[in-house]
């Protein structure tokens, strides 16, 4: 997939305090919107955090924010192949971790495989027609289609429901930015993988 440069944000500083709510209240997930996606070069974070990851799923390998958090800081230093198992991991762990998928996906754009973006985003689709994270899904999905008026359309959408990461807006405002430039090309998407957009499934537990 040439042209499109997506580079996963990991949660740097602020992991310290998620990683903290992490560990004594497993299902607060308001840390999630601490490690965005961001089109921009990546900055290595430093390696004591990681360290403090790995130690915290040591004693909770059921914890799938902290596995989350860890693919994170894993994908901030391009560590791409072990930033996917864990975000994999916290998938299994709890397949409603929306914002994990939404990354995962991004992730996988960033390795140059879109088919498998496409595949992981799939669930996104069942969320509430009023969840940001659907809306940002589908203008990824044009985006790899080469449907520009789409993708910044669906992306837009995604931005004004979103009310709950503003940082996620501006990496989404950024790349929209992109796409009207032209510095952002996408591949086509394989036939057999295009988007149904007219199966909707019930609506998740989680709107963003």
């Amino acid at each position: 997939m040439s042209g499109v440069v997506v580079a996963i944000r990991g949660p740097g500083a602020a992991a310290g305090g998620a990683l903290h709510n992490a560990e004594n209240s497993p299902n607060n997930r308001k840390f999630i919107g601490y490690a965005t996606a961001n089109f921009v070069e990546a900055v290595p974070m430093d390696s004591p955090e990681i360290t403090r990851l790995r130690a915290a799923i040591s004693r909770d390998p059921g914890n799938a924010e902290l596995r989350y958090l860890l693919g994170a800081e894993l994908a901030e230093r391009r560590e791409y192949p072990e930033a996917v198992l864990q975000m994999r991991s916290a998938l299994d762990i709890d397949p409603k971790l929306h914002f994990a998928r939404l990354q995962l996906g991004l992730l996988y754009l960033t390795m140059s495989q879109p088919a498998n973006s496409l595949e992981i985003w799939k669930p996104l689709e069942d969320l509430d027609e009023n969840a940001a994270l659907k809306a940002f899904k589908r203008g990824l999905e044009a985006l790899i289609r080469d449907d520009f008026g789409a993708c910044i359309g669906f992306l837009q959408q995604g931005i004004s429901l979103n009310k709950q990461n503003a940082t996620l807006n501006d990496d989404m405002s950024q790349l929209i930015d992109r796409v009207r430039d032209g510095t952002v090309i996408a591949a086509p998407i394989p036939g057999n993988l295009a988007p149904d957009f007219a199966k909707y499934g019930e609506p998740s537990g989680t709107k963003h």
